[in-house]
């Protein structure tokens, strides 16, 4: 009895097996013959549907052409990553797909989907040189650095002078402390500016360092850290101590300076930003309350 339910249900599963296949199968065959008659967009409907009852790299395949012809470049995409992902021995057949998908996508001037194919392209090949597209979509209108980090090495590689060069430096600099840490930006910010003799780049290239800089003190400071934070703060200083980045730097020295011991030094530093009468903010205040605490304990 136990037997005979047991081959009972493999056949009912084996039916329903050979049923969705068959299903497959006939969709397949239907988008085929609709690719071949021109009707891309049926034939990409009937690989879709395929691809529901069984997700087989042969058609996925096919779908990435399919959505390629109608200009469904998001499909298509996605349909040559799928291709790679399910049978690695195609990647280089998905790394085709995907190139095409990115000349189309940059005769459309679509930034968004062309930072995509990039992406994808540099995962499924990356023996394969991006920089092309790369550099094109750097260079969209409107392009935003946060979004853009992950090509930006791409397009540096294939800057046509040192200029382009440095410039898409500062840029990959920003990006890196929009996106990841300035533990990443601060040293692509100090190389702009030993390279650079480009005075708009300097001066954007010494914002970042001193920005990063003021951003490493704090997190030492946090941290207890107080002779990292001096030095960090210092660095800051450097750059320019009268703008809003380096007086805030300064309040920092003058705080690591006192956890150090060294009173005199922490008060100078106070003290130059309380006498600046221009400025009068925020930090303005942080530095006379601090010069009254101190001469509150110390008169």
């Amino acid at each position: 009895m136990l037997l005979g339910r047991t081959l009972g249900l493999g056949l009912v599963l084996g039916a329903v097996m050979f049923c969705a296949c068959g299903k497959s199968s006939d969709h397949e065959r239907r988008g085929d013959e609709a690719y071949g008659a021109g009707r891309f967009d049926q034939a990409l409907l009937e690989y879709r549907e395929a691809l529901k009852a069984s997700p087989d790299a042969r058609v996925w395949a096919k779908a990435g052409a399919a959505a390629y012809h109608t200009g469904n470049l998001g499909v298509a995409t996605d349909s040559y990553l799928r291709l790679a992902a399910e049978d690695p021995t195609r990647g280089e057949e998905a790394a085709e797909g995907l190139e095409m998908v990115a000349r189309a996508a940059e005769r459309a001037g679509d930034a968004k989907q062309l930072e995509s194919v990039v992406i994808g392209l540099g995962a499924v090949a990356p023996q394969r040189s991006v920089g092309r597209y790369a550099l094109s979509l750097v260079r969209k209108p409107g392009a935003q650095a946060s979004d853009l980090v992950g090509v930006l090495p791409g397009a540096i590689a294939v800057a046509p002078d040192a200029e382009a060069v440095d410039s898409l430096l500062v840029v990959y600099a920003a990006a890196l402390r929009e996106t990841a840490t300035c533990d990443q930006a601060l040293p692509v910010f100090q190389a702009t500016l030993r390279r650079t003799k480009v005075a708009a780049l300097r001066t954007r290239a010494e914002e970042g360092v001193a920005a990063c800089s003021l951003a490493l003190g704090l997190r030492s400071e946090a941290g207890g850290k107080y002779q990292d934070a001096t030095l960090w703060y210092a660095a800051a200083i450097r750059i320019d101590s009268s703008t809003t980045v380096g007086r805030r730097a300064l309040i920092g020295y003058g705080d690591a300076r006192l956890k150090l011991g060294d009173t005199i030094a922490g008060a100078l530093a106070f003290q130059a930003v309380a006498s600046d009468r221009v400025q009068s903010d925020s930090i303005s205040l942080m530095a006379r309350d601090r010069l009254s605490n101190l001469r509150a304990v110390q008169p």
